[in-house]
């Protein structure tokens, strides 16, 4: 992780922290989560079709375009008052995006870009603030981190060939086995009926460490990169769900 994303993260946590203890009124006192009223637990499920690209700092392979991408996830809101809340939950979803190099540009046979996907366990914690609810209709923005336990990474080329098909290539063993990101997003909730929700929002994630294990690509016997690779993935993700 770079001293810039270091700072953003830090920051991050500083202002969570602050604007938890302003709306608590209890700036100067710990959190003591016995007190925690599980009453004001919700849960719920989303689906959030997405559009993921990548940051590629590297003296060969450069970012190269966006792809369509998907999660599915569960839920979890505490309500600490009508105005804030605290949001987790446990998602699968996939990211990537298309990248080239001096390799793929010089392989006639195939396509000179090609698309790296990854999928992943992602566990976010997150702030979020209410408007209050107007004719059912409320809007919220939010702010948090993710932590990502990585499940598949592959390097996907396509032939220029007809009726041609290029093999998978399982990149895994250069990939780290975690992330570690942040998100902002906006949102609306409309109550349906009593405690279910309709909500729908809109985040823009990033990557804070490198999903790429650098190192690794220099001694692959494929890449052959002289100096380590860096990947940094970001996403805009369009969610759906309901909360119960």
């Amino acid at each position: 992780m770079t001293m810039q994303q270091k700072v953003i993260l830090a920051i991050f946590i500083f202002i969570s922290v602050h604007l938890q203890a302003q709306f608590r009124g209890d700036r100067d006192q710990s959190v003591d989560f016995s007190k925690i009223n599980f009453e004001d637990v919700s849960f719920g499920v989303r689906i959030s079709p997405s559009v993921s690209w990548l940051k590629v700092n590297h003296n060969d392979a450069q970012a190269d375009g966006a792809t369509l991408k998907y999660g599915v996830g569960i839920v979890a809101q505490y309500e600490i008052n009508s105005l804030l809340s605290i949001v987790s939950g446990v998602s699968y979803n996939a990211f990537g995006g298309y990248v080239f190099d001096n390799q793929s540009l010089n392989t006639p046979t195939n396509r000179s870009n090609y698309k790296l996907n990854y999928s992943q366990i992602e566990i976010p914690l997150g702030l979020r603030i209410n408007t209050p609810a107007f004719d059912k209709m409320s809007y919220y923005v939010q702010t948090g981190a993710t932590a990502g336990f990585i499940l598949s990474a592959n390097e996907v080329h396509k032939s220029t060939l007809p009726d041609t098909e290029v093999p998978e290539m399982n990149i895994l063993a250069l990939t780290s086995p975690s992330t570690v990101g942040c998100f902002f997003g906006i949102g609306t909730s409309y109550t349906i009926y009593k405690g279910l929700k309709l909500f729908g929002e809109i985040n823009y994630k990033l990557a804070l460490s490198n999903v790429a294990v650098g190192n690794n690509y220099m001694n692959d016997n494929v890449h052959n990169y002289t100096m380590p690779v860096e990947i940094y993935p970001s996403a805009m993700d369009f969610s759906i769900g309901l909360m119960f």
